[in-house]
């Protein structure tokens, strides 16, 4: 996500009552059912690993299925976050209808534990919204960052939890730009779904056969944006996959035009079809930046929220690093970032030594502080060490964990693990630019 500005601070407060069909106390079976089958009472269970979710949704009927394959457990409960969906009908793979109890925006389900992977099948209806926190039909999006999948299908929002997805949307009025697949483990807040009257612009193929295509809105600005903003991306990407690694989004990628409101608000990481707000189709920093989060933030995945560094200081990085490669400098723009990031009433600490104790949406580290502090951070090792060095760190991070979640404490490690002889030096930084309060560098020297 780059820095998107104020207008998601809308979301603050927009989850509001939680709707589930089935009760508090357990329902979803039929008096017609099977009566060779009985399933086991729906129960609590947040541990049960979602390997694959399969989504069928109808825009014009708002209507979801569902199909969630979870690992194999003694347990016989799996809970989802549901959001304000109403839940109709939850079956297994064989068509047996299993107990379940949905309320307060959870959904628990009664699961047989056979040794094997379980499927379990959700029927639901979801709901219209206007504040950056689901289906949003008169802006044509969804948007699920951070915690809001629940309102799209069932889901956990852990900012570790990973999984693999299909999607089939059918219902659209206009072009419907979204993944059929991803195939690689990925946050729950990744699956997108964008409708307009699109206009595909082919980027060409990058150097790890990944093709690249812009879709942009109707009209002569849009059009001259995408070819600003997308100008060096291909090089870009090519930079990303020939440096840290193959992309593991699939064959096709690129940036999706949404309509936010026209503001110059940046974008979001919904790979392999990232969206930018249209006001800032123009901007190459926000497409390379994006573009970066199929390699940290989604590719590898943050523990915690108080790992958000990891994600967003990652992508600021590696965009500047990308375009410096394409003759693009963007540290300029930085420095009057940082400047700002730095003032009293801005500054907060880039990497809490907690983990999920904070809520993203309502804490300081919400803020381009952990943007700009992460890239300072790497900018200034990769000086000390060489940029070209760095870069090898990152790759080896990045292939290591690359459909996994992890900790900026682990970067920072593997970093000075890589260059023992300036670990002291890389530890200090770290403490300096991440760790602690005060910006270590002289504000009036920036973006004069």
């Amino acid at each position: 996500m780059t820095r998107i500005g104020l207008f998601l601070l809308l979301v603050l407060g927009a989850c509001g009552d939680n709707l589930g069909a089935g009760g508090g106390g357990g329902g979803g079976v039929t008096p017609d059912a099977a009566p060779e089958f009985e399933g086991p009472a729906a129960s609590e269970d947040w541990t049960r690993d979602l390997q694959h979710t399969a989504l069928e949704i109808d825009l014009a009927a708002r209507s979801g299925r569902a199909t969630v394959e979870i690992a194999p457990s003694e347990s016989t409960g799996a809970s989802f976050e549901i959001g304000d969906l109403e839940i109709s009908a939850v079956s297994d793979g064989e068509g047996h209808e299993l107990m379940f109890a949905a309320a307060e925006g959870q959904l628990d389900v009664g699961v047989p534990s056979t040794g094997e992977t379980a499927t379990v099948i959700i029927d639901y209806v979801f709901q219209e919204h206007d504040a950056f926190d689901g289906w949003m039909p008169a802006q044509g999006v969804t948007f699920l960052w951070p915690y809001f999948c629940g309102n799209l299908y069932p889901c956990k929002s852990d900012p570790s939890d990973g999984q693999t997805f299909e999607m089939a949307v059918t219902g659209a009025e206009g072009d419907v730009i979204y993944p059929e697949s991803i195939p690689a483990e990925a946050p729950t807040y990744m699956p997108a779904i964008a409708v307009a009257d699109f206009t595909e612009i082919d980027l060409g193929t990058s150097s790890g056969g990944t093709h690249l295509s812009v879709w942009h809105l109707p009209g002569a600005e849009q059009e001259d944006f995408a070819a600003q903003g997308t100008e060096h991306l291909l090089d870009v990407f090519s930079f990303y996959e020939d440096t840290y690694g193959p992309y593991t989004f699939g064959d096709k990628a690129g940036t999706v035009s949404a309509d936010w409101g026209g503001g110059d608000y940046g974008g979001m990481e919904h790979h392999p079809y990232w969206h930018v707000s249209s006001g800032s189709l123009y901007s190459e920093e926000v497409n390379a930046h994006e573009a970066a989060h199929g390699w940290f933030g989604n590719g590898v995945r943050i523990e915690c929220w108080e790992d958000f560094v990891l994600s967003e200081g990652l992508a600021t990085y590696l965009a500047a690093r990308a375009l410096e490669a394409s003759g693009v400098n963007i540290w300029q723009q930085y420095e009057c970032d940082l400047k700002y990031s730095c003032r009293p009433a801005n500054n907060t600490i880039a990497l809490p030594d907690t983990c999920n104790s904070i809520d993203i949406l309502n804490d300081p580290l919400w803020s381009l502080v952990p943007y700009m502090k992460g890239a300072y951070f790497l900018k200034t090792v990769g000086r000390r060490i060489g940029a070209a060095k760095l870069d090898q760190s990152l790759a080896t991070f990045y292939q290591d964990n690359v459909g996994k979640a992890a900790k900026m404490e682990e970067l920072i490690e593997q970093i000075k693990a890589d260059n023992p002889n300036q670990a002291a030096f890389i530890d200090a930084q770290a403490d300096k630019w991440l760790r602690q309060l005060q910006c270590p560098i002289n504000l009036t020297n920036l973006c004069t």
